[in-house]
This record gives C-alpha cells, sequence and structure tokens, in this order.
C-alpha cells in the first residue's frame, strides 16, 4: 500500500484552520539516490511544464542551436511558462524569424497574457488573444524550429508519433530511468504530449539534466539561469528564486501543484506536488524545504520572505489570514 499524502501547508483564517493542504515531497540526486522524502515518492503525476527543460534538450538535439543561430535568450524561451509581457512576445517571435516560421504555425492555442498590464494593453488593442501569448509558445516555437531541422511535418508537430515527440519520449525514459511502460502519456494544456512518472523519478531526471556533461544539456541550464525573467517574468516564483540565489538554483514550475528546483551546488533536485492541484501556494512548501535543506542563503532568504508565509489579504487589502507549512524534513 501506497503512503498516504502528508499535510504540507495550512491555510489560516483568523483562528481557524481554512485549509489544509495534503502533498508529496522528495529530494533526488543523478542517480535517483533519494535524500529526502514525504508522502508516496512513487505518486505518478504528469510534468506539466516542468517538461520544458527536457523538451528543450529534444529539440536542440536536432542541431537547431547552429542552424538558426540561437542566442540563450531564444533556448530559455524554449524553457519559458511566460508572462506574456513584450520581452517574452519578442524572444519568442526572434525564435520564428531566424528559421523562417510563421507565427500562424504556433499549435499551442491562445490565451491573454498573465501580466496583467500586458493584458489590459493587448485587450485594448484587439478583441481575441493571439496564439504567441500562450505561456508555452517559447516551446512551441522551438518544436517547429525542430521539426524543421528533421525535415518532419511542421503540421502534425504536436502527434505522439511524430519524430520530435517521439525524440522527447526517448529524453524522458533516459533521464527518468523509467521504461517505457512505466510512463503514461496525457495531453497538455497547449496541446503538446505531456509524460506521468513516479514523482521520484521527475526529481531524478531534473537533476540528471542540471548535471549533464552533455554540451546541449548545460547550455539548457546556463541560458534559464542566465535568464530567468525570460523563464517566467514579473513577480513570478520560478524567476524570483533564479534571480535571488544568481542562478544557483534552477527553478520549474508546472500545473497542478508540481515544483520542480535543482540545486546546482550539491546536484539534487526537489520536487514537490499538492494534491490539490491548486498551485497558488506550492512557493510556501518549496521555501520550507529549501530552507530546511540549506540550500537558501541568510540573504537569499530574507529577499524571498514574502514567499515564504504569505500574508492572506481581503479585497480591502486587510490582512485576515496567513499560509503556513506543515512539515520537518
Amino acid at each position: 500500500m501506497a503512503p498516504a499524502a502528508v499535510d504540507l501547508l495550512a491555510v489560516d483564517r483568523g483562528v481557524v484552520r481554512e485549509g489544509t493542504h495534503a502533498g508529496h515531497l522528495v529530494v533526488s540526486d543523478a542517480a535517483g539516490r533519494l535524500q529526502a522524502a514525504l508522502g508516496d515518492v512513487g505518486r505518478t503525476t504528469y510534468y506539466r511544464s516542468c517538461l520544458k527543460p527536457l523538451q528543450a534538450l529534444a529539440a536542440l538535439r536536432t542541431g537547431i542551436q547552429h542552424r538558426f543561430d540561437l542566442q540563450e535568450e531564444q533556448i530559455a524561451i524554449m524553457c519559458a511558462s511566460h508572462n506574456g509581457e513584450p520581452r517574452h512576445l519578442a524572444t519568442v517571435r526572434s525564435l520564428l524569424a531566424r528559421c523562417d516560421v510563421p507565427e500562424s504555425a504556433l499549435q499551442c492555442g491562445a490565451h491573454w497574457p498573465y501580466d496583467e498590464a500586458a493584458a489590459l494593453e493587448a485587450r485594448r488593442t484587439m478583441a481575441a488573444p493571439l496564439a504567441v501569448f500562450n505561456n508555452c509558445s517559447g516551446k512551441h516555437a522551438g518544436m517547429l524550429a525542430a521539426s524543421l531541422a528533421l525535415g518532419a511535418p511542421l503540421e502534425s508537430y504536436l502527434e505522439p508519433t511524430h519524430p520530435l515527440q517521439q525524440a522527447i519520449r526517448g529524453v524522458v525514459e533516459a533521464y527518468t530511468g523509467c521504461a517505457a511502460s512505466e510512463i503514461a502519456y496525457g495531453i497538455d494544456g497547449c496541446s503538446a504530449p505531456n509524460p506521468a512518472a513516479p514523482l521520484k523519478a521527475i526529481a531524478r531526471s531534473l537533476a540528471a539534466l542540471a548535471q549533464d556533461d552533455d554540451p546541449i544539456a548545460r547550455g539548457i541550464v546556463a541560458a534559464m539561469t542566465a535568464h530567468p525573467y525570460l523563464v517566467g517574468g514579473t513577480g513570478r516564483f520560478d524567476t524570483r528564486l533564479m534571480e535571488a540565489t544568481h542562478g544557483r538554483l534552477l527553478a520549474k514550475g508546472g500545473a497542478t501543484g508540481l515544483h520542480c528546483t535543482v540545486d546546482r551546488r550539491s546536484g539534487q533536485a526537489l520536487a514537490v506536488k499538492l494534491e490539490s492541484g491548486d498551485g497558488s501556494f506550492t512557493s510556501v512548501a518549496v521555501m520550507a524545504a529549501l530552507s530546511q535543506l540549506g540550500w537558501l542563503e541568510d540573504a537569499e532568504a530574507a529577499t524571498l520572505a514574502d514567499l515564504s508565509r504569505p500574508v492572506l489579504k481581503n479585497h480591502r487589502q486587510i490582512a485576515v489570514g496567513a499560509v503556513r507549512p506543515l512539515f520537518r524534513l
């Protein structure tokens, strides 16, 4: 019988606990050796956007960096869940322009920018959102470039049988250490195939990426940590965490309460999954784990203090509650 989820977070309003977020937590090195664990580390969950660095790896292995003269900024945007701010859009468009692929080829679907100011400006000038606004548009631009390099059809680049998607499957199996039969596939919010794997294998895969001597893997880690704004954007947890630690920590969140952080100093990766699927407070669990693991310096923790125990405010900005961690590693 699998271990039960552990209570990770309390949401308190006044003197009453209004909610509890249970979940699972694991720390693994690149060989799959576990350094810490809570809950069910074998809990199968989708990578969602935590997969983007591995998807970028498969895309870059087609030779697109040299063929299309991609710079670190374009590599970072391939790994991004971006806000849709002007610099994000410009970087995605520059990637498409370098490989002469039209913006209309993006099949990620459209939504308004996550950034409020960018969304207000976009809504002022247009009636419907564009696909380039999608937080996954950089990943899709990279997939289109890779399809071009493979001589594979652009129109079907999201089909599971497409050569690029098959290459991504190979990367996932190699970096998780899982057999193909241990990985299930569904469809992500952006319509790309997305694997589900044990949480411990997801942590292992990100640790393995960060420890790999492969120049392409090293380039992905370097691009993400050198350009954290492109990976997320204004106010985003991943961006702030990488900025505060000057790239020593590599951070990538996904939907439904999953987050992965790699400590490049120890070569270990932390994966946190909230059973609620509500990612609103994932950062609180991550920050508590980082502190207990000793992965944050005092000055870095102080810079990110508002993410550790956020104060809940009502519509009049009156403090009415707080979110706090419940676990000890």
